[in-house]
Formats: C-alpha cells, structure tokens, sequence
C-alpha cells in the first residue's frame, strides 16, 4: 500500500473543479477535506435511514465517502473537461488498485448496489453542494456548480432508501443558504 502517497495527496490536492471556477489555491477544498465532510455527512445521513427502519450501516456508508476519491491522490483531480474525454472508471480502478486499498469501496459507490453506496454518494454531492455555497458567500461566483449539484441531489433523493431523508437534505441545503444571505 502506497500510505505516505494516498495520504499527502489527499492533504494537499486542492480539488479543481474550484481552482478552474476562480478559487486560489490557498483557500481552496482538499480531497482530504472534501472526503472527510462526505464521511461525516454520510454517516449522518445513514444513521436518520436507519431510524426509519431500513437496514443500513452507517459505518460502511461513512467509510465508502471517506475513500471515493482516494484514487485522485495518484491521477489528481482531473477537470471535467478531461474526464469526459477517457474513461475515467477504469483508470480509476488502476489507481485504487496500484494504491492498494479502497478499490472494493470504490467498486461500490460506482454500482450504486447497497443502500451505503446510495448514501455516500448522496453525501459526496451534498458536500461539492455545501462547499460551493460557501464559497458564494465569499463572492466567487460558482452559480453553475450550485445549480448541477442541485439538480443531481434532487434526482438522487428520488431512489429508495435516499428519499426517506428528502426533508431532512433540502433542510440541510437550505439552512446554510440562509445562514449565507443572513450574513451578507
């Protein structure tokens, strides 16, 4: 397992998807940032299913955010100009698979097969999602990332058992636009 690599890359790889939208560097989102929000939130969002009796692990969910972008700390956080080009599936398996570990994990979130796959993927659009209102507030001007990552949250809340927490995302999603406009 290539450890030192997976976790420096992960600290200090600034996601471009905000560097190409105008964020510097030096406040941009880390991987290692951005997959740990998505831990968190999946987790969360696991534990509110589960409540509602469906047969779920929030631990697995938590773990699966915590590794999905784990195979950028070897390929970097590709532009989706690039990603669109190549296929970015297989060439991300052989990161995993030269990283040695989370490959399986990966796998998962990719298939969409359990319901923890379901909700890490949720909670990695929901964090790309947050991120973006945040830095709105700071005046950068991401209106076109807000507006696909709503979209794409809005049709995932539609598949079981995701929209069991319908209420409970759009509440999420709301509550920091709000606390956003109040402090302008």
């Amino acid at each position: 397992m290539k450890l030192e690599r997976l976790l420096n890359g992960a600290k200090n790889l600034v996601r471009t998807g905000w560097m190409q939208n105008g964020i510097p560097p030096a406040i941009g989102e880390t991987v290692a940032s951005h997959s740990f929000e998505a831990s968190i939130l999946a987790y969360i969002l696991s534990c509110e299913i589960r409540k509602k009796g469906i047969d779920i692990n929030p631990e697995h969910s938590a773990i699966i955010a915590l590794f999905h972008d784990a195979g950028e700390t070897l390929l970097g956080d590709l532009p989706k100009w690039t990603t669109e080009k190549i296929n970015k599936r297989d060439t991300e398996i052989k990161a995993f698979e030269e990283l040695g570990v989370g490959k399986e994990l990966f796998l998962e979130l990719k298939e969409m097969r359990t319901n923890e796959a379901k909700v890490a993927k949720l909670a990695d659009r929901l964090s790309t999602y947050l991120q973006a209102i945040r830095y709105k507030k700071l005046g950068f001007n991401v209106n076109e990332i807000i507006k696909t990552y709503d979209e794409e949250i809005s049709k995932l809340l539609d598949i079981e058992p995701l929209n069991y927490i319908k209420d409970l995302v759009v509440n999420i999603m709301n509550s920091l636009k709000e606390n956003n406009e109040d402090n302008k």
